[in-house]
């Protein structure tokens, strides 16, 4: 098989492989039927907690939401994301944290600066609008001209009947579809919440943050030989243009694979509808390609901010997500930042006596880094501080809007729903009790309620960092709008008006947590 040696490290990074998650599924079928009914049972036997804690109002979230997004991205070791880690570590500081920790780790800062793609073909020369493939060589100001060749989306076999040696190649990324509406009647998972009834058999969701055929590699680990990026290096090739074949729209700006590992070819993107008339060219006889990617790479650092709201008990709930961002970054993650706050703002009104445990709240950095200061933080305290934390919280991309491409545009619209999400959660039936609960309570829209290990993989998203480098148990929520990953993911993505029920939702869960045993 293709494939590259075997990481020394545990891999957290989702692929999504349809035969292992079918067998997989086979496998987990009567465990969530099993978990579902004894949850059912302790429902039924739940007291509602004596002690009633108000998130803050939908107003004071969305302020939040815009200060974390007030600087243009939070790529990790920018001014940009510091300017938002000093902010939070003083936010947190002043909402009453204590013991607050601001710890620094490297990283390299990889900063494009001009990029541009041209092809020349039947003696005309057409510029394409593109955008750069993240932490791929750069070139020199003229950048590389060279033939074009086409190679399909790039497999073993692909490569195999072209030479691509001096040449750029020209290869389409894949995305799966995930299908949501079977899944739910075949797999049964432990909750489906979705009070407008809006799934059926027939809906899908495109897993627009999975480049099947560009797989990411595990940071500091040898390249993955099994994708079309490091087929071409290994066949000679100059430089890469990968179209976005199967995203919604056009659009190129693509933060990803997201690894943080420094690639040796420089590499663009470009949209669906580009594509085709790259594709179309590239197989013009004698056409070439003009790649231009100026940049620098600079030594940085990034900072995990973290600390403790103390309770009656040393044990404790975690409440996490992360801070960076490829751009404006509204669900990804600044909602998510937002919402860690609002939990914050509301637990620390609550005097110390009237919490049964204590709460820590853990922000990382590097998430579009390989996971870097999510898997910094869980082995530095794996063996002291997080055997304190009972469950870990995590919350990425909530009150996302859904959207999809609007066939006479190609531009994204609305749908008036919320992006399709699910809550991954350790095998335990008191947590699949509690978080059924909480998304009846708040009627929460279009959220699955599956096992973490779903997909025969860590939980997609930060929780799988912390999953696979702890013993933590999770709660892990999170949402998969189309936008994720690109510069679309901004504020009027968001839906304001959910703010207060979702956080209020998280609230109340944390609150049953907490009284479990009281």
């Amino acid at each position: 098989m293709d494939q590259s040696e075997s990481n020394s490290e545990p891999t957290t990074e989702f692929t999504f492989d349809r035969k292992k998650i079918i067998a997989n599924l086979i496998d987990l079928i009567p465990k969530m039927k099993d978990l579902r009914e004894k949850s059912k049972e302790i429902i039924s036997t739940l007291q509602e907690p004596k002690l009633q804690v108000l998130a803050p109002d939908s107003k004071v979230i969305e302020n939040d939401l815009k200060k974390i997004c007030s600087v243009p991205h939070r790529r990790i070791g920018t001014e940009e994301a510091h300017e938002i880690e000093n902010y939070l570590e003083k936010t947190v500081k002043e909402l009453g944290l204590e013991n607050v920790h601001k710890e620094t780790f490297e990283v390299i800062n990889w900063v494009g600066t001009d990029w541009k793609l041209s092809i020349k073909a039947n003696n005309k020369v057409i510029e394409i609008p593109c955008f750069y493939v993240l932490n791929t060589e750069f070139t020199d100001k003229k950048g590389i001209t060279a033939p074009l060749i086409y190679v399909g989306t790039g497999s073993k076999k692909d490569f195999k009947k072209r030479d691509v040696n001096g040449k750029i190649v020209v290869a389409d990324i894949e995305f799966p579809t995930f299908p949501v509406g079977k899944i739910i009647k075949m797999a049964e998972p432990y909750y489906v919440s979705d009070p407008q009834k809006s799934f059926d058999e027939s809906t899908e969701m495109i897993l627009t943050f999975v480049l099947s055929n560009f797989l990411p590699q595990t940071l500091g680990e040898k390249p993955r030989e099994d994708t079309v990026y490091w087929r071409a290096v290994r066949g000679g090739a100059l430089g890469l243009i990968l179209i976005l074949r199967d995203a919604p729209t056009n659009i190129n700006s693509h933060w990803g694979p997201y690894d943080g590992s420094m690639k040796p070819v420089p590499a663009l993107y470009v949209g669906k509808y580009d594509g085709m008339k790259v594709r179309e060219l590239a197989q013009v006889e004698n056409s070439q390609g003009t790649l231009i990617l100026n940049g620098y790479k600079e030594i940085s650092n990034a900072n995990n901010i973290w600390g403790i709201l103390p309770g009656q008990s040393e044990e404790m709930y975690m409440i996490s997500t992360h801070t960076d961002s490829a751009f404006e970054g509204a669900s990804e993650d600044g909602i998510g930042v937002a919402m860690v706050l609002a939990q914050l703002r509301a637990w620390s009104k609550i005097p110390k006596e009237q919490r049964p445990k204590s709460l820590l709240f853990v922000l990382t950095a590097g998430h579009l880094y390989g996971g870097k200061g999510a898997e910094i933080f869980a082995k530095k305290y794996r063996d002291t501080l997080l055997k304190k934390v009972i469950v870990d919280v995590n919350l990425e991309h909530m009150c996302a809007k859904e959207v999809e491409e609007d066939p006479e545009t190609h531009n994204y619209r609305f749908t008036n729903n919320l992006a399709i999400g699910a809550v991954f959660l350790t095998h335990d039936e008191t947590l699949v009790a509690l978080t059924t609960k909480a998304f009846k309570d708040h009627n929460i829209e279009r959220m699955l309620l599956i096992p973490e290990n779903f997909f025969n993989t860590p939980p997609i998203g930060e929780a799988g960092h912390f999953t696979t480098h702890s013993d933590l148990k999770v709660i892990h929520w999170i949402r998969n709008p189309y936008y994720l990953l690109t510069a679309e993911d901004t504020l009027d993505k968001i839906a304001m008006d959910k703010l207060n029920q979702t956080a209020q939702c998280v609230t109340d869960l944390i609150n049953s947590l907490m009284h479990l045993s009281n």
